[in-house]
């Protein structure tokens, strides 16, 4: 949910291996450079105020810029008004800000002064979405059955159905449409039409059962070559050969292939340069059985990619981390590091600033797959990481880095970001995922990812040792945008991001491993545009069985239920069943379970590693009772960890209360401006230090009776866990 920075993002460049905050005692991180504006921002248009009477069950107050609204009881709404006059054929789209911690809400719009089924809208594109973190919204008002009268200035909405929730808002406005946003209305029917074909294709693909396979794939990294065995079940041998398939080609339908071997026999061997006589690199290929039948390929085996590679640059050793414990926000220097005993962190990598496509001042020529690129060294991403992987490295902490891409609002035509964000991603979203489809996107990725995987397992720099792959991606509409998809095209993207990400880093590490990051939604969706996190692990685990299973963990963010409610032992929709809606403290063992599943293990053998690499208790206030609450929270989710066998570490978001987090109380210290205690230790802090230290007992004793037990082995699920 508060992944390291996510809403500072924009504010600050992420590069600390731990997030910083303004004011713990390290110096502000430089800023990202300004992106172009290409009309998405909720703060253009006519701007709109809350009108202080004729609201029905709510409350509204002003924090600096944001406004705080609670829904106090049956229809909740607000009116907003313009100060001048709108033109309705024009400036159409509601937008704003939010910041929702609680459920999507369903909205229900009047458009204009007449509340009537005629300036009614409402439906599934009409919701406030669960985003925790501020994401700019817009609803198409064109949509009512009759325009507003002229002059047209108001516009009522209700937030939910009922009372309970609170989130928070800013930059009301009515604007014009942007581009971004005509382009999709024009295209709408195309695309929904090509986006069913696809998704038909991809299931069918991947239920299919083939009779001939590729049984593997081996990249030697010394000798440079790609060796690919299989076998072929047919009695005809027309036109059947070994196909390479790159990995930006749609393997469901194939209408390029870019090598093709002719074969004769039952019994497939080849070995290829892994480089093409263009540059091109073979390890980003996949490999199948077709047939030639002229006009088109016909697939008679699945897609196979790179299962392994052989006499990697060295053989680094696994990292195995001292304890369990991470924390985001705090400064290397601190005390609180060695006190706490910290043992490894993850950082945030904003992967448009490593590689560009032209020279410049400070940037050094960097070859991959036949072209240059230019690394820039000199500049604050590569400087803050090289400062902070080397930092961690000295003090012998495993680390993760967090890959993201900003979203495309108008990058320069041929730049790397031009390239590679996704070209339908949208303007409210806060990160992009990868084109995978397009050459260019993927060779452009594949460069960046060769650069930092081959920089970042030295001794020179340190080591990076693991990769978690974009952000919370449930959430993908903002987190990791794509446009709206379908889960299988959405995954057709996400999981050759993996693939890529992890098979290039084995070159260098063979224990490296991508990780796929989840919130704690499992079976729960928040909203029409998001996905269930246990259907999108399904779909990857589809891809594995069909294509080549590949070593891949998970990057989980167990947060309660309500992020709000520190009280997570409560959590009444987090059960001991693979069917549990969420995931959080309460249940932790579900995961745990679910990764030693024989159909989920790696290779079937081996489960799935699990970082929790993001999550923590709220304390609402900083009164007796609310401080106590956390730090049973807290005491509860540790006491879970010691018995859980695939958990490798887990990150607490956060070191010290931050102003950015929306007026979430989330740190095991106070507000670094606090004045009377200012980054005072909370009773949490205590707790947190205490785990795996001989005085466990003694310091979290006090929470047992706080949350009615009479032991911590009682918070352990020992029993079965249900379908």
């Amino acid at each position: 949910m508060r992944n390291s920075l996510k809403i500072l993002q924009w504010l600050l460049l992420s590069g600390a291996i731990f997030s910083t905050v303004t004011g713990c005692g390290q110096e502000p991180l430089p800023p990202l450079p300004d992106k172009p504006d290409s009309g998405g921002s909720a703060s253009d248009g006519i701007p709109l105020s809350i009108r202080t009477t004729d609201h029905n069950n709510i409350t509204f107050r002003q924090d600096g810029d944001d406004w705080i609204i609670s829904t106090t009881g049956l229809d909740p709404y607000l009116w907003l008004d313009a100060a001048i006059p709108v033109d309705f054929e024009k400036q159409y789209m509601l937008a704003f800000d939010s910041f929702n911690t609680t459920e999507p809400l369903p909205l229900v719009i009047f458009v204009g002064e007449v509340c009537d089924g005629d300036h009614l809208l409402e439906n599934g594109d009409y919701v406030l979405p669960r985003t925790e973190g501020w994401s700019s919204v817009s609803y198409n008002l064109s949509e009512v059955k009759t325009p507003p009268a002229v002059p047209f200035r108001s516009v009522r909405v209700r937030f939910g159905l009922d009372g309970q929730h609170t989130f928070r808002l800013k930059n009301f406005v009515l604007r014009a449409p942007n581009q971004q946003e005509i382009d999709k209305e024009e295209n709408e029917a195309d695309r929904l039409r090509q986006e069913e074909e696809l998704k038909n294709r991809l299931d069918e693909y991947l239920d299919r059962t083939f009779t001939s396979e590729i049984t593997e794939v081996v990249t030697d990294y010394t000798a440079s070559t790609v060796t690919v065995s299989g076998t072929v079940a047919t009695d005809d041998y027309t036109g059947v050969g070994l196909a390479e398939i790159p990995m930006w080609e749609d393997q469901t339908a194939p209408d390029e292939i870019y090598s093709f071997t002719g074969l004769s026999g039952p019994s497939v061997r080849q070995t290829f340069d892994r480089f093409d006589t263009d540059g091109r690199d073979r390890l980003l290929s996949g490999w199948a059985i077709v047939r030639d039948n002229g006009d088109s390929y016909e697939l008679l085996s699945a897609l196979h990619h790179t299962d392994r590679i052989t006499n990697p640059r060295a053989n680094l050793e696994r990292k195995i981390p001292d304890s369990i414990k991470g924390i985001g926000g705090c400064p290397y220097d601190h005390q609180d590091m060695t006190d706490l005993n910290i043992s490894s962190g993850n950082f945030n990598i904003i992967l448009d600033q490593i590689l560009y496509t032209d020279p410049g001042n400070g940037r050094e020529p960097y070859e991959y797959a036949g072209k240059t690129w230019y690394a820039d060294v000199n500049g604050s991403m590569i400087q803050q990481i090289d400062k902070d992987v080397k930092i961690s490295q000295e003090m012998g902490l495993m680390v993760s880095a967090i890959l993201l891409i900003p979203v495309n609002k108008g990058a320069a035509e041929g730049s790397w970001l031009d390239l590679v964000a996704h070209p339908e991603n949208e303007y409210s979203a806060a990160f992009s995922m990868p084109d995978m489809l397009s050459r260019d996107a993927v060779e452009a990725y594949a460069a960046t990812m060769n650069f930092l995987c081959e920089r970042y397992s030295t001794e020179e720099h340190g080591r990076i040792h693991h990769w978690i792959v974009h952000n919370e991606i449930q959430a993908g509409y903002y987190w990791t945008n794509a446009g709206e998809r379908t889960i299988q095209t959405y995954m057709n993207l996400y999981e050759r991001s993996m693939r890529l990400v992890q098979t290039i880093a084995r070159q260098y590490d063979p224990n490296a491993k991508a990780l796929i990051s989840l919130d704690h939604g499992w079976t729960y969706r928040g909203s029409d545009r998001a996905y269930a996190g246990k259907d999108l692990l399904e779909q990857l685990l589809k891809y594995s069985r069909q294509e080549g299973d590949f070593d891949w963990g998970i990057a989980f963010h167990p947060y309660p239920q309500d992020i709000n409610n520190p009280r997570t032992w409560l959590d009444d929709q987090a059960t001991y069943s693979y069917s549990t809606p969420y995931i959080t403290p309460k249940n932790l063992e579900v995961l745990d379970a679910w990764a030693s599943l024989p159909s989920v293990c790696y290779n079937g053998t081996e489960p799935r590693e699990i970082q929790f690499s993001e999550q923590g208790i709220n304390s609402p206030d900083y009164e007796p009772l609310s401080l106590t609450n956390q730090a049973a929270g807290l005491a509860w989710s540790l006491a879970k960890l010691q018995h859980l066998d695939n958990v490798i570490t887990y990150a607490y978001h956060l070191w010290a209360d931050a102003h950015e987090e929306g007026g979430l109380r989330l740190g095991l210290r106070k507000y670094g401006d606090d004045p009377e205690d200012p980054h005072g230790k909370k009773p949490s802090w205590d707790v947190f230090r205490a785990f795996g230290q001989p005085d466990w007992e003694e310091v979290s004793a006090p929470y047992l009776d706080v949350i009615g037990i009479d032991s911590w082995d009682e918070v352990v699920h020992t029993g079965e866990i249900s379908e």
